[in-house]
């Protein structure tokens, strides 16, 4: 994989498929134009239009002219995504490759701090990861920000950092080489961006992460979120887990002869957003097509080792004991009462499930009355455990101890759930606690 400046004429090209992005298009590729790598020196983009039917491909012709040297323009017949992209990868002539989506941006400096680590790091290293952040309707950072929160940038080795998960391709920045004997495939509507990146690690698994770049991905006013779109289309369901998660898990077999943790924690990852659903939406699938997916989704679980289900950043425990029981059947785990601990679990032949103690309290309020404090507050019990009848306040200071009784009120509306089956309720306490019982410096627990 090695390549020197010299073999291009540019240290990147930045590839854009643009489809009917008219008002956002023009921001898209300023942010390019303001890079302080400097644009007319060091970068390339190619704006491929993929059969826009308003002024996007106007636009895209209106900055050729203005920078002929540094901005290719191919007008095509609509193919989506994937396509688009394929046919820019062709007409690139830069060291590195991004594929900024044409709606979103970069921050200023990020392309000459993607740049400094490349021209530090081993050239076995494929690509390189920025952070991205969102902006518009949502101003917050992605959930998969956690690997960026070292200070400086470094190489993340897969065998040992497995859930340092990598699924987009445009906050990524690939070698030209890397991708000549690759491409998005595309008979996928969703995971084109997973598989490529996945068919690369599986060969070269480690990658690089600089933190101080900035791919700011636009979640739009005008339009729902992405996910949410996505999941009024089969190909959501059915095809990606065809072509992408059980593609994934037999050429990791194929390849490498079993399936790597950082393959199974990716793979669960993203498996995550289908066992969320509450509920399927009735006009996305058939009961026969439904009833294949979920087949499918319980045999791609089947094959994810249990450490790296427990182990998901962002999973509710509910979820995570309900993932646990699906794998384990028919054993359906022997409920165990610790009474020493006061606590609660499923003990299974070789492990033990999410303890109700592991089950967050919320405070959400404390008032102060004239006589007493009321707290206000809320947990989730999982549907599994036992619901509690009683709920109470256990006061601890050098008197003694003493119990309040709380008000309980349950909220099945509230608490978690998957395919219509109920997963978690969610439990609203009131406890009241007279200031006569706050002289002396007290512990609280519910």
């Amino acid at each position: 994989m090695n390549q020197t400046v010299s073999d291009y004429r540019f240290k990147f090209s930045v590839v854009t498929a643009v489809y009917n992005v008219e008002p956002y298009l023009a921001e898209a590729i300023e942010s390019i134009l303001a890079q302080d790598i400097g644009f007319e020196e060091s970068v390339e983009m190619v704006l491929v239009d993929d059969g826009s039917t308003d002024g996007s491909g106007a636009i895209c012709d209106e900055y050729q002219q203005k920078f002929p040297n540094n901005i290719k323009v191919i007008h095509k017949k609509n193919g989506g995504a994937a396509c688009a992209r394929n046919t820019g990868i062709s007409h690139c002539e830069g060291q590195y490759i991004s594929f900024m989506d044409a709606d979103d941006r970069l921050t200023s400096s990020t392309l000459s701090d993607v740049y400094g680590f490349f021209s530090t790091c081993d050239a076995n290293i494929p690509f390189v990861s920025v952070p991205i952040y969102f902006f518009e309707k949502r101003d917050f950072g992605h959930r998969l920000n956690y690997k960026y929160e070292c200070e400086s940038s470094r190489i993340i080795d897969l065998a040992h950092e497995y859930s340092f998960v990598q699924m987009s391709a445009s906050s990524a920045f690939f070698r030209h080489k890397i991708l000549q004997d690759r491409s998005f495939d595309t008979t996928l509507k969703y995971a084109e961006d997973a598989k490529l990146i996945m068919d690369i690690l599986l060969d070269y698994p480690q990658y690089g992460i600089v933190p101080s770049g900035r791919y700011m991905y636009r979640t739009r006013n005008a339009l729902d979120s992405a996910l949410n779109v996505s999941k009024h289309r089969k190909e959501w369901y059915i095809d990606s887990l065809k072509y992408y998660t059980f593609w994934a898990l037999d050429e990791s077999e194929r390849r490498l002869g079993y399936i790597p943790d950082f393959v199974q924690y990716t793979i669960m990852y993203d498996l995550l957003a289908r066992f969320r659903m509450k509920k399927f939406p009735d006009d996305v699938m058939t009961s026969h097509e439904k009833e294949s997916f979920l087949s499918m989704l319980f045999r791609a679980l089947q094959r994810i080792d249990d450490h790296i289900v427990m182990e998901q950043h962002n999973l509710s425990p509910e979820l995570c004991d309900y993932l646990l029981s699906i794998k384990k059947a028919p054993d359906s785990g022997t409920f165990v009462y610790d009474a020493d601990a006061e606590d609660q679990y499923f003990h299974y032949s070789d492990l033990d499930s999410r303890s109700s103690g592991s089950f967050p309290v919320n405070l959400e309020a404390l008032d102060f009355a004239e006589n007493e404090l009321t707290m206000h507050g809320f947990f989730k019990v999982y549907t599994r455990f036992p619901t509690p009848s009683k709920l109470f306040l256990r006061l601890t200071s050098e008197k003694g101890t003493q119990t309040l009784d709380c008000n309980l009120e349950e909220d099945r509306s509230k608490g978690a759930a998957f395919n219509e089956h109920q997963l978690s309720v969610t439990e609203y306490f009131t406890a009241s606690i007279p200031y006569k019982l706050l002289k002396t410096k007290t512990t609280v627990e519910l």
